[in-house]
């Protein structure tokens, strides 16, 4: 299937068929990565890997050589940037492409790959890549397996080393049936890269999340009540500008900020603010009208950024 459609990079949109056929995977994909909120590099890297696949599956249908030619992927940037979210639209994009035979989608941590003892780590990263197998295997926070804690001293994991060990031979023994994309803080992605030559050969592919700005976080924020069919005063969309600001200055102190993560928080501390206003007024709750409890008011907001 050869095609011509891209990524946009306007973001926040809610367009789209909700009646669409498989063939129209790839486009209904790629149009749910394009509504999202920024991630304009990420949008330009995917709209470099769909031109890539496109070439690869059609030369594969031509019987042409593709010579050595992989999908593993790191995605490196803070947490609360979509990395998981993106992941999974991979795997679909991947599937509509016809380079996946399935959209299996298996979400693991150092935790699920590791056994309890000596010698059953092996059958463990075993398990996970058969339920993964045509799909995309998706490891969050990979570089724990490599004993990297982001501490000033690293500490040498057994278990972890020896599931690095199987995953690499079962990445290699199901070249043609497995994505694996890892994902981490960029600086601990970099070094659990470097840290062996086999990883190194087999991830090429580094698609950096950045942080989002100021605006692209207000629109989030947007994006929660617009889903939720909240209405925010003119007063209270000022408001909340001005906190979400200030969130995302003190966030740009601390490697750990969430982003969404936290826009996240901030919005369900505001409804939680706003059903305390509604539930201490001096009207009964069901003589409120719809508005009312669909309102976010500024005082909702003030008390938020006050907690």
């Amino acid at each position: 299937m050869a095609t011509k459609i891209k990524i946009s990079t306007a973001g926040g949109n809610d367009g789209g068929s909700s009646k669409l056929t498989k063939d129209d995977e790839l486009e209904k994909v790629i149009n749910e990565i394009g509504e999202m909120i920024g991630l304009d590099n990420v949008k330009h890297e995917l709209n470099r890997l769909i031109a890539l696949s496109s070439v690869v599956k059609e030369k594969k249908d031509r019987d042409l050589p593709v010579g050595a030619f992989n999908l593993h992927m790191v995605f490196a940037g803070p947490p609360g940037t979509g990395k998981t979210e993106i992941a999974r639209k991979v795997g679909r994009m991947l599937y509509a492409l016809g380079l996946l035979r399935k959209k299996n989608f298996v979400e693991v941590s150092k935790k699920d790959l590791v056994g309890s003892y000596t010698g059953t780590t092996g059958k463990v990263v075993h398990e996970k890549v058969k339920d993964a197998l045509d799909g995309v295997l998706f490891i969050d926070e990979a570089y724990q397996l490599a004993g990297i804690t982001g501490g000033e001293m690293d500490q040498p994991d057994q278990f972890g080393q020896e599931a690095i060990d199987t995953l690499l031979k079962l990445m290699e023994d199901n070249r043609d049936r497995l994505v694996v994309i890892v994902a981490g803080y960029t600086s601990y992605m970099r070094k659990f890269i470097e840290s062996n030559a086999g990883l190194k050969s087999r991830f090429t592919r580094t698609i950096e999340f950045d942080s989002y700005d100021d605006d692209e976080l207000y629109g989030i924020f947007q994006l929660f009540a617009k889903q939720g069919h909240y209405q925010l005063t003119d007063e209270a969309s000022a408001l909340a500008r001005k906190a979400i600001s200030q969130i995302a200055q003190d966030g740009e102190k601390d490697e750990s900020f969430g982003n969404a993560r936290e826009i996240r928080k901030f919005y369900e501390s505001v409804l939680m603010s706003q059903a305390q206003r509604l539930g201490d007024s001096e009207d009964d709750l069901s003589a409120l009208s719809n508005e009312d409890f669909l309102s976010i008011e500024e005082e909702d907001i003030e008390a938020s950024w006050d907690n």
